[in-house]
């Protein structure tokens, strides 16, 4: 199947990219940015997805290299990072570019579309939450990305023949990001000194080899009508569990001074104030300490029922990430 994949030097898209062609695939990619943290997949091309002329060209090259048309989109472009992003660039990318990639996918009869939303998309709901879960969103990133899955909503039932999965993955984690979970490893190898909380809730997370397997089993689900999933890894996981598994390796402590949610709260908000006169991304700030004290509770039973295995353990995971992340260390990054 001829594939486009969009936000294809991301870190999920490039990976899937290469994964795509292994299992036989032809694909062409779309990104805005040259920047690939992780092996950039050749046939990827600078465009931009809200540009309907950028959509044209890759379908252009589409048809000279594989003497054919696209026949499925998996859309994992977005605006994603959690500073320095103002909520119209969060519309802007992911309702906007969502709208304007619908509108090409329509003039090309594309009928096939794998949509990466996320979890954010039910706010944090303060109980384990499945596919079913109200929407909720509390961040401009969650409510834009949920505008965007709206719209792939409604042009699914535009026409029946159209075929869609929305996959809704927790925070995804593996070597080349340097997201949350990159935060914390750094944390416990660099500042194994204080805690906040006690950790004893649950934290979903999901690596991107699974998301990546995740992916391609999406593509044996797609049929007339739409399909929704959530993606997390299991066993649905504590975050005290997550540092016991990272603090395996003697490289990284877990922190013994427990600081409570409220004080680590009131301290982050003095850092807040430099980070917005000099729009500084500081590793601490109110945000960042009610994310780290805040259950991430979601269920992904929906995807397994369907007949996804998850091949990948998270101790196995945390160890390759671990194990990057001390390369990187060795190498001055």
């Amino acid at each position: 199947m001829n594939i486009l994949v969009t936000g294809s030097n991301g870190f999920v898209g490039s990976a899937l990219m290469w994964r795509l062609q292994n299992e036989g695939h032809s694909v062409i990619g779309i990104d805005i940015s040259p920047h690939c943290d992780d092996k950039p997949h050749p046939m990827t091309r600078l465009g931009d997805i809200r540009n309907l002329d950028d959509l044209q060209a890759t379908l252009a090259e589409c048809n000279r290299i594989y003497n054919s048309d696209i026949e499925l989109v998996i859309h994992c472009a977005a605006a994603k990072h959690d500073f320095g992003i103002s909520e119209k660039e969060y519309y802007s990318h992911n309702e906007l570019g969502t709208k304007v990639l619908l509108e090409f996918m329509q003039q090309q009869r594309i009928n096939k579309l794998v949509y990466f939303s996320t979890v954010s998309v039910f706010g944090h709901p303060g109980q384990r939450t499945d596919e079913d879960g109200g929407f909720a969103p509390d961040h401009p990133y969650g409510a834009s990305k949920l505008a965007g899955e709206l719209l792939c909503t409604d042009w699914q039932r535009q026409d029946n023949s159209r075929e869609l999965v929305v996959l809704r993955p927790t925070v995804i984690y593996g070597a080349y990001n340097y997201a949350n979970m990159y935060k914390l490893i750094d944390t416990m190898h660099r500042r194994p000194y204080i805690m906040v909380g006690k950790g004893d809730y649950i934290k979903s997370i999901v690596s991107r080899a699974n998301t990546v397997d995740m992916t391609v089993f999406a593509l044996s689900q797609l049929r007339h009508g739409a399909q929704y999933f959530n993606c997390v890894d299991k066993p649905y996981i504590r975050l005290c569990e997550l540092m016991q598994i990272i603090a395996r390796n003697p490289a990284f402590k877990i922190p013994q001074i427990i600081v409570p949610v409220w004080l680590a709260v009131l301290i982050g908000k003095i850092f807040d104030i430099p980070a917005k006169l000099f729009k500084l991304d500081l590793p601490i700030n109110s945000d960042r300490m009610k994310k780290l004290a805040t259950a991430t509770d979601f269920a992904s039973e929906r995807i397994r029922e369907a007949g996804y295995v998850q091949k990948h353990t998270i101790e196995e995971e945390i160890e390759v990430m671990t194990i990057w992340y001390l390369a990187q260390k060795s190498k001055g990054h």
